[in-house]
């Protein structure tokens, strides 16, 4: 659907989703957060411009990967992306925080944007808006590169990399 997706800890400010509201209003399809907009210690963040879920019980997210055309995760620190993932894996176009962890994981299957340049991030996610067939082709190697991710992959990278240890 025409439809922006945001999850996570709405509150992280590692996971830049106040960018995205900033630049919510200039864009003509709606943003949709899933998290928790309680920060630890009891401050409730304000998120303006996008429909705040709150806290999504966890089998209705895929639900919301599934629907939405774009996940936005301009992140400044993220370890994996674990909800990147997620959403490749539901077909999601991805605009990423270029950090080299985000960089590394999905290279050429996202745009990458400066986390902090809400006009870039706002320019990435109209350019994906405008150009279907861009779209189409980032989400499908996103969707292609999170097959890459699966617990069998895993297991056999452990098995040889032990293996080689063994070995010497």
């Amino acid at each position: 659907e025409q439809v922006i997706f945001c999850a996570g800890r709405l509150w992280d400010e590692a996971k830049n989703v106040g960018t995205v509201c900033t630049v919510a209003r200039e864009l003509p399809w709606p943003v949709v957060l899933a998290g928790d907009c309680m920060a630890p210690g009891g401050r409730k963040i304000q998120l303006p411009n996008v429909r705040c879920l709150g806290k999504v019980a966890g089998d209705d997210i895929p639900a919301w990967f599934g629907r939405a055309a774009i996940y936005a995760h301009p992140a400044r620190y993220e370890p994996f992306g674990l909800s990147v993932l997620e959403a490749a894996a539901s077909g999601c176009a991805l605009v990423l925080g270029d950090i080299p962890s985000l960089r590394e994981n999905w290279d050429e299957a996202a745009l990458f944007v400066n986390p902090g340049d809400c006009r870039q991030i706002r320019n990435a996610i109209q350019r994906l808006i405008e150009d279907p067939g861009l779209r189409g082709r980032i989400s499908e190697k996103a969707r292609m590169k999170a097959q890459s991710y699966s617990i069998r992959t895993a297991a056999e990278l452990y098995h040889e990399a032990y293996s080689s240890l063994l070995r010497q």
